[in-house]
């Protein structure tokens, strides 16, 4: 892997962010964090950091003027920050500006970085819901099903030099507090049945970070819950 110019990741403070800031570090890949909230364990790491909350555009305007004034090129993009939230029409207005407008943003505020290196890459870390649907969570799953088209034009818009692809996760780490019958009902959806944790999600990353053919394409990580489902 190039460790010559910085990838950059959100939502990097915690769970599947976190570990795969951690991963690509270990690696020798620069990382520039971005996260809301407490940047908890990243103070412990030699990292450039922002704080930003994403949902704000006056937000991501500053992030792109401090990323333009300090480098050239980006090696990537990962878009990892996120947001389960319940249904409701303010929840949806947060959704779609974290889950879309954020990406969108951030992609074309930072193209010319992106096209300064000799390969860059943009993964867009969607959902597995995002192809079926969510009764549950209904704004959740239209929005990641919106970030997942957002491949497909960047893909072709960035060829060749940018490859665009999307990770779709099902189940990763289960929140705290989550009861033992959730938890079952949970696993019992997919043919893998058992709390898979960050590594899956890190490892496709690292595999399109390197693999030289594929771009505008998802990659599904749900432990066949997409078989199981349709038996349902």
């Amino acid at each position: 892997m190039s460790a010559t110019l910085p990838l950059l990741v959100t939502g990097a403070n915690r769970r599947v962010g976190l570990a795969l800031t951690r991963r690509l570090l270990a690696e020798g890949q620069p990382v520039i964090a971005v996260y809301r909230d407490d940047p908890g364990p990243l103070r412990e790491l030699e990292i450039e950091a922002y704080q930003v909350n994403l949902a704000e555009e006056s937000q991501r305007d500053l992030l792109l003027q401090q990323l333009h004034e300090r480098h050239r090129a980006l090696r990537g993009i990962v878009h990892n920050a996120s947001v389960w939230a319940e249904d409701g029409l303010d929840n949806l207005r947060l959704l779609y500006r974290l889950h879309l407008e954020a990406p969108y943003h951030l992609n074309l505020g930072l193209q010319e970085l992106l096209l300064a290196a000799p390969r860059a890459d943009i993964i867009h870390i969607g959902d597995d819901s995002a192809t079926r649907g969510s009764r549950n969570h209904i704004g959740y799953a239209a929005t990641k099903a919106a970030l997942h088209n957002l491949t497909l034009s960047f893909a072709e818009a960035l060829a060749p030099t940018v490859r665009v692809n999307t990770i779709a996760p099902g189940l990763l780490i289960f929140k705290e507090g989550a009861d033992e019958a959730y938890r079952q009902a949970t696993l019992d959806k997919a043919l893998l049945d058992f709390e898979p944790g960050a590594e899956p999600i890190v490892d496709t990353v690292l595999y399109l970070l390197s693999t030289q053919y594929a771009t505008g394409s998802t990659f599904t990580v749900n432990g066949g819950r997409h078989l199981r489902h349709g038996r349902r």
